[in-house]
């Protein structure tokens, strides 16, 4: 082969290769759930993102969707700047091409199998880079923090809350302070 027909092949499989590239990080999101109300913050694909991450790191007791809701509501508390920022890390985590050069995975998170979604989250646990671990951890703990708000998921996780009128008996008595 010479050396032009070298450079055309080179540079016709690169160019193959960047469309096909290209076209991995325009995959679509698969639609998880259905919002229950207006979202505040998060953008239409960043729910089903957060959804569909939420079934893998919440207890199986807790709602996704309502977990969701609840983060979006928190969300709104944030500087613009934070909320456009967890946007466009959940756009990092859906989206294929940093998934294929990173993980070895063509497809956007939200189309993997629940096997395959917990090795992404492997993948981002461990990784690396730290963007991916502290993403992976915000992620989490905004997911994580969200569910044990529910009372009804405290059984789940074994938390037994302290009865009723528990903190009325260790209220502070006023009569006892100057009786020393």
């Amino acid at each position: 082969m010479n050396r032009r027909t070298f450079l055309k092949r080179g540079l016709m499989g690169g160019a193959v290769l960047v469309l096909g590239m290209g076209g991995l990080a325009v995959l679509p999101t698969k639609d998880v759930a259905t919002p229950k109300r207006a979202l505040a913050v998060l953008e239409p694909r960043s729910f089903q993102v957060l959804v569909a991450f939420a079934k893998r790191v919440v207890p199986e007791t807790a709602d996704a969707v309502d977990v969701v809701h609840r983060v979006d509501d928190a969300l709104r508390l944030a500087p613009l700047e934070a909320q456009r920022d967890f946007n466009k890390l959940l756009g990092l985590f859906e989206n294929a091409l940093p998934g294929l050069l990173l993980d070895g995975r063509a497809l956007p998170f939200t189309r993997l199998s629940p096997e395959s979604q917990d090795a992404v989250l492997r993948h981002w646990r461990d990784s690396r880079l730290e963007l991916r671990r502290s993403g992976y951890q915000a992620l989490r703990r905004a997911c994580l923090a969200m569910a044990y708000q529910d009372e009804a998921l405290w059984p789940a996780i074994g938390y037994a809350p302290p009865p009723t009128g528990a903190f009325e008996a260790m209220a502070y008595d006023d009569s006892k302070a100057g009786a020393s």
